[in-house]
């Protein structure tokens, strides 16, 4: 029982370290939040600090998955864990899981190749969208837990899923916030007008 009770706990760290980089991430690019944080070198803190949570959260996810995989107290094996809704044990909980764990792992592949990909117009343009595939990962997670876990009516469970769907939450309400604040700017209002009459090519 000791790989099992090891499992759950890399998992409820995965969904807390999850928030942290989702809020993190949010609050660091979201315009009006970066006119808040005075001076360039904080702004940037803020990003290392959503990327090194993010590295965290994979380390963690790869451990819950490892270890669910050599515990013998649940029946998931190797390709159960890898191919989403194949898992002997709560299939589709575990395969909602499967399938955060390989958003995330895209969008930090598209995270890290983001200095290298700046130079090309068409690149930064998907970059954002793919990017924005972390905000599915937490649903997935809460989901997966909420189905698979064990422990999910304990009231400490629950209480992490609740702080955790308010801080995202607030988290996203505050960058679609600071995104209309920065279209009704007189700069962004004149990029849009010279990328319309093809003046901002």
């Amino acid at each position: 029982m000791t790989l099992w009770f090891l499992a759950r706990a890399a998992g409820f760290t995965a969904l807390a370290g999850a928030t942290v980089a989702i809020c993190l991430g949010a609050w660091a690019s979201g315009t009006a939040a970066g006119r808040r944080v005075e001076g360039r070198e904080s702004r940037l803190l803020l990003q290392l600090a959503h990327r090194s949570a993010a590295v965290v959260t994979l380390a963690l996810l790869g451990l819950h998955a490892v270890l669910l995989v050599l515990d013998r107290h649940v029946a998931i094996s190797v390709p159960g864990a890898l191919v989403p809704f194949t898992a002997g044990y709560r299939g589709t909980a575990v395969g909602l899981g499967t399938l955060a764990a390989y958003c995330l792992v895209v969008v930090a592949l598209v995270g890290v190749l983001r200095g290298r990909i700046t130079g090309s117009p068409r690149a930064v343009r998907w970059w954002r969208p793919v990017h924005a595939l972390a905000y599915a990962v937490w649903p997935l997670s809460i989901a997966h837990g909420l189905w698979s876990g064990t422990d999910t009516r304990t009231w400490w469970a629950l209480t992490l899923y609740a702080g955790s769907a308010v801080a995202v939450l607030v988290a996203l309400w505050s960058r679609l916030l600071a995104e209309e604040e920065h279209a009704a700017t007189p700069l962004a209002a004149t990029r849009r007008d010279l990328a319309a009459t093809g003046g901002g090519r």
